[in-house]
Formats: C-alpha cells, sequence, structure tokens
C-alpha cells in the first residue's frame, strides 16, 4: 500500500488501460431525474456520467485519463500526458491500490467511480475471498472504500479465482450492474449480474446461472435492455428492463461472433454505447486463468442497431 499520493513518470503505453477522459469540468452532484421508458431516445443509458471532481482542482490537463492497466501499477491511476513539464505522469491515491489489482470501472453521474478486483499473475494481492467487491472512490475526497460485497453462488475457489468482472451504469434508473464469475467451475455455470441501487446502496437482485464479463444498457425502440457478453460462448444475449431498472423477461440471444474477424479473441470484455445507434464491443482471449488476465490485449468491433427490426448487426466498413 502507498503511504502518501505519488506522481510517476508515465512509462506504460495508454491504449493498454480501461481508459475514459476525467479532465472535463465535473458537474455538480445531481440527483437522478426519473424519465419514462416512452421519453428516452435511443442510445446508451450511461451518457450522463461525469468524470471525478477532484480532478478538477488537481491541474490535470484535458489529456488526463484514468486507468486499471498500467504497466507495473497496481489498482487505479490518474495518467497526464502533459503532466511533469511535457513528460508524463501518473498520479495514484495512496487508497487506490487498496484492493490489489483493478480491471472494470465506471462513473456515476456525480464523478464517484466505481471498481471492481481483478488478479493478475498471481493470488497474493488479489485473495479469491476479496474478488467479489465493489469498490467505490469518492468524487471529492478521492478516498478508496468497499462499496458492495456481493453474495456468491458458492464459495471461491483457486479453479476459477475471478468475482467481479464487468460494471455498468444506468442513468436513468441509478443502477449499477455487475457481473460476477465467483464460484463457477469448469462443468457449473453459476455466475450473476447483479442489480445495484446507488440511491440506497444496496443489492436488489440479480440475474442468476450466467457468466458473463462486459455490460451495458442500451435504450432501444422496444425499451431499455441490459446487453452481456458471455464468457463460455462467442455471444451476446440481453435482458429487458422495466422502469425501475429490474429484470424483466427471459434472457434474449442477440448475436453470435463466430466467423468474425476477432482475431482469435471471442470474450466480450467492455459493451460501449454511445448516444446513437452504434455499439462498440472489446473484445479479449479469456479461459478463467490469470495467464490470460494478464495479456490485456484486445479487438475492437463495431455493431449497429437497426430500431425497425430491434436487432444488430456488425457495422459495414471500408468505401
Amino acid at each position: 500500500m502507498l503511504s502518501t499520493p505519488v506522481i510517476l513518470l508515465v512509462t506504460a503505453v495508454l491504449s493498454l488501460a480501461w481508459l475514459v477522459g476525467c479532465a472535463s469540468t465535473p458537474a455538480p452532484a445531481t440527483p437522478a431525474p426519473v424519465t419514462p421508458q416512452a421519453a428516452r431516445l435511443l442510445g446508451g443509458a450511461d451518457t450522463c456520467r461525469h468524470g471525478p471532481r477532484f480532478t478538477a482542482s488537481m491541474g490535470f490537463s484535458q489529456q488526463a485519463s484514468i486507468g486499471t492497466a498500467f504497466q507495473g501499477i497496481q489498482g487505479l491511476a490518474v495518467a497526464d500526458p502533459a503532466g511533469n513539464n511535457g513528460q508524463g505522469s501518473l498520479y495514484q491515491h495512496p487508497t487506490w491500490d487498496d484492493a490489489g489489482y483493478l480491471g472494470p470501472w465506471t462513473y456515476d453521474r456525480n464523478g464517484n467511480v466505481y471498481t471492481g478486483p481483478v488478479p493478475l499473475v498471481s493470488l497474493v494481492e488479489n485473495p479469491p475471498e476479496k474478488q467479489n467487491r465493489v469498490y467505490k472512490i469518492d468524487t471529492d475526497s478521492q478516498i478508496m472504500s468497499e462499496f458492495v460485497d456481493l453474495p456468491a453462488a458458492q464459495p471461491p475457489s483457486g479453479a476459477n479465482p475471478f468475482g467481479v468482472v464487468g460494471l455498468t451504469y444506468d442513468c436513468d434508473t441509478e443502477i449499477l450492474y455487475a457481473s460476477s464469475l465467483a464460484g463457477s467451475t469448469a462443468g457449473e455455470e453459476v455466475g450473476r449480474i447483479f442489480r445495484i441501487d446507488l440511491a440506497s446502496d444496496q443489492v436488489l437482485n440479480s440475474l442468476d446461472g450466467v457468466d458473463a464479463m462486459g455490460l451495458g444498457v442500451f435504450n432501444g425502440a422496444q425499451g431499455k435492455r441490459l446487453y452481456y457478453g458471455l464468457t463460455r460462448k462467442p455471444e451476446v444475449w440481453s435482458v429487458a428492463l422495466d422502469d425501475k431498472g429490474d429484470f424483466a423477461g427471459e434472457p434474449r440471444f442477440e448475436f453470435s461472433l463466430a466467423g468474425l474477424p476477432t482475431e482469435g479473441r471471442q470474450t466480450v470484455r467492455r459493451i460501449r454505447f454511445g448516444t446513437g445507434t452504434d455499439a462498440t464491443l472489446y473484445l479479449m482471449s479469456f479461459n478463467y486463468t490469470l495467464q490470460v488476465a494478464g495479456e490485456r490485449q484486445e479487438t475492437e468491433l463495431t455493431f449497429s442497431y437497426d430500431p425497425f427490426t430491434d436487432t444488430w448487426s456488425q457495422a459495414k466498413t471500408g468505401g
């Protein structure tokens, strides 16, 4: 654990990190508006997100980014290519490495950061019994603390060291969704997608029996849906959400990645929806091993949504 905040030269390639720009002017604390589904525009449901408020007072440039995969750095950090007189700098609060190595993360509308631990190389810094937790970094104080400890379907084991592997936020309902692989084995799929209410800091319920990683909420022509990429098959599925963000109905198969130019990487690590009808999928190789967790190489694919058929297809490229 670091004892004081540190500023380090950036030696990692920024493309290896899970990045979102964080130096834009953060918004003040804002209560969540309730928007009926019928009034929502087509597009991703997390476009209200803002970077942490603490970045505004720390002198970061517009190029500064948050990441959890900077080479040689445990935990979360802020990289600023323009810092240190243009040589690049890396900032880390003393608490940001308390949970070991981190993986998925997202903002909420007030700039709070939510993240989950993901083991790399060994279990020394990331013991299995501590991998099913979500941590919160306060938008003002910078302090990272445990936000919620998610209930696993079965006890963790060294055969599957993973817990929380995916996070996404819904601006319309103030719900944080977390996908977990905790308790799953080679022969039994017991993963869960949790629905967490940010207003009460409570786990409301979960979609059980599914091993998923990348998550994303999209407001489509037929309503709001949570999309998720499976870890055991090269497929993307979804489930309908009601006005409170609760799971409504049975999961639906959306599309397969088999046969697409994935460069051999067929697990959706992350789903990014924008304000329109496109989605970017970030694919990685994954088979529940620590070696794979340490690679951090990925393939990007773009898909387009057809509101008339409520379906997705790979976007055409080139002329």
